[in-house]
């Protein structure tokens, strides 16, 4: 099979018409932002019960080329099914391009904020003395403080899934890096190599301080992990005013705030997604406000 040399892949899993609605209004706001093609090919990976989406196509084809790809895997369920489809993704695309690029899993809960967010990732892509294997939003052990209990353990460090892969990432894993969820599992065996790489550009938010991130200088893709996925993307999508703008000094008063708030709320939120979600983000910004974060030997960060 010849392969395709290609800048970059952006790949879109979708399962359902409400995602394909969101890719839209990304693809809407890619276009309102940009006067050129983009420098990557979108890679459009159907769900096996979803028909290909010639809406997707149509949206995206105004942006660079487009190809339109039905996983073929057989696993359903979350999150068995998601991890299955990121597979056939990561396999398609090393069986059929090549360069040393990276393929983004940009899933419909994610945002581009910035225009120049390619630019932007690319240039953390290349720095360094040699290209990463996988770079994305690191997340630290995240546990949860109990009063007069041992603390628990809720999560292990890994990067978040919705990250930047290299062309051959397929290639390079081991075959017990595919049991498990795909990015915790990926990330063990990435990290024992020594070719992590956490960025800052890549980061999570919520619909309550989507607007603020919009804004930050240092984030230029958004993840709304577990949050009402249509107002966050409406919420990212916006156009920024000039009252936005003018209020941006504030936002350290608002941080700190929201931490407090947080701090307040998982006393009471026990158990389940949302205690996660507070402790995580705990966890996370107690780990980038120091000077450098501290990560495992063998994740290397850019600031």
């Amino acid at each position: 099979m010849n392969r395709q040399s290609t800048s970059h892949v952006v790949i879109l899993p979708y399962f359902c018409q409400q995602e394909i609605d969101r890719y839209q209004k990304t693809a809407d706001w890619l276009v309102q932002q940009t006067t050129e093609r983009l420098d990557c090919t979108f890679l459009l990976a159907a769900s096996p019960k979803a028909q290909p989406s010639e809406q997707l196509r149509a949206a995206f084809a105004r942006l660079g080329p487009v190809i339109s790809y039905q996983c073929p895997t057989q696993i359903f369920g979350y999150p068995a099914g998601p991890t299955a489809m990121f597979w056939d993704a990561m396999d398609y695309v090393a069986d059929n391009f090549s360069g040393d690029g990276f393929s983004l899993w940009f899933e419909s809960d994610m945002a581009f904020v910035k225009p120049n967010w390619l630019e932007r990732l690319t240039g953390e892509w290349n720095s360094g003395p040699r290209r990463p294997l996988m770079m994305g939003c690191y997340v630290p052990h995240v546990y949860k403080h109990r009063l007069f209990r041992r603390r628990k353990l809720l999560l292990n460090p890994h990067i978040n899934g919705g990250a930047c892969y290299a062309l051959d990432f397929a290639r390079r894993m081991p075959a017990a890096a595919r049991e498990g969820v795909f990015d915790m599992a990926v990330y063990e065996h990435g990290l024992a190599i020594g070719e992590m790489r956490a960025t800052r550009q890549i980061s999570f938010s919520t619909v309550q301080r989507a607007r603020r991130d919009v804004l930050s200088a240092d984030k230029c893709v958004l993840h709304g992990f577990m949050q009402d996925k249509d107002r966050f993307i409406n919420e990212c999508v916006r156009p920024v005013s000039l009252a936005e703008k003018g209020l941006r000094p504030l936002s350290p008063l608002q941080e700190r705030w929201e931490t407090w708030q947080r701090q307040v709320r998982v006393l009471f939120v026990r158990r389940g997604h949302q205690a996660m979600l507070e402790n995580m983000f705990l966890a996370k910004q107690k780990a980038e406000s120091k000077t450098q974060l501290q990560l495992p030997r063998g994740l290397r960060k850019t600031a």
